[in-house]
């Protein structure tokens, strides 16, 4: 789905909430709600809130223009109007489609009452997304039980046994299965020592050029077709959090993570040469 400047300019407002009837999204709403289609951003307190030091709108205007031209740009025009974030989502596509009318699309709503975007330039795409704000452990648990050949894990902190026992099984199978995770007192205190199961395993300094911001991205690359990522960190206590994860089917998008968690292992071999 491709919108002219034009259109990505008058669409902003539904994205942030200002000049619109739309919910308002913080900072850290909009790097959530980006997040859930592929973008790879922190909000972070200690550097100036958004990548950048941007402002709200401009960090959703740069965001948007990014997505554009892409499927994800598709599912982020249905996310504004997801009847899970608003009440008046049907109000929002009367307006949002004001807009992309201009660029020959349109929102329709399916037999469920879903809003769809239909129109010039959407093509069939094997990506597949689906974001969880509930019950996220077990969804994880059963992107790993569906692996069958490799699990490439890059998380924060991982002190979840459950997940743990899960990943042996598969290491057990002869699935390829590696993790990295920050080197620092939670990992020492709470950590899971994957090494001492013949996995491979990794702890990134926190300090290092690659360290805190990337492994706060938290994500899992499966079979490399499929990737797990969101706010969720693998411990015990995040189960009690508010917390969201997007499980995506793309083989595009999974060698983009794969390549990230390449980039650390290489990033950590080369501070320990």
């Amino acid at each position: 789905m491709k919108l002219s400047d034009f259109s990505i300019e008058a669409l902003k407002g539904f994205v942030t909430g200002d000049d619109s009837d739309a919910p308002y999204m913080s900072g850290p709403d909009l790097v959530k709600f980006f997040n859930l289609f592929g973008v790879r951003d922190v909000y972070s307190f200690q550097n100036g809130g958004l990548p950048e030091s941007a402002s709200r709108k401009d960090y959703a205007l740069k965001t948007v223009k990014s997505l554009n031209g892409t499927n994800q740009m598709k599912l982020m025009v249905e996310g504004l109007v997801d009847s899970r974030r608003s009440e008046n989502y049907a109000e929002l596509a009367v307006g949002i489609n004001e807009i992309i009318k201009h660029d020959g699309y349109s929102l329709e709503q399916n037999s469920l009452g879903v809003f769809i975007v239909s129109g010039c330039n959407i093509e069939d795409s094997t990506v597949d997304v689906e974001a969880y704000f509930q019950e996220i452990r077990q969804r994880i648990l059963e992107s790993i039980l569906k692996a069958k050949f490799s699990i490439w894990v890059a998380m924060a902190w991982f002190t979840d046994k459950e997940i743990g026992n899960a990943l042996l099984n598969k290491h057990r199978d002869g699935l390829n299965i590696q993790v990295i995770v920050n080197d620092d007192s939670t990992t020492s205190k709470y950590g899971l020592d994957f090494s001492s199961k013949g996995i491979e395993y990794y702890k990134i300094a926190p300090s290092s050029p690659w360290g805190k911001k990337i492994m706060h991205n938290k994500f899992c690359v499966i079979d490399f077709k499929k990737v797990v990522h969101g706010s969720y960190n693998w411990t015990k206590n995040a189960q009690y959090n508010n917390e969201s994860i997007t499980i995506t089917d793309s083989r595009e998008l999974a060698e983009d993570f794969a390549e990230q968690f390449i980039a650390l292992k290489q990033a950590h071999k080369s501070a320990h040469a």
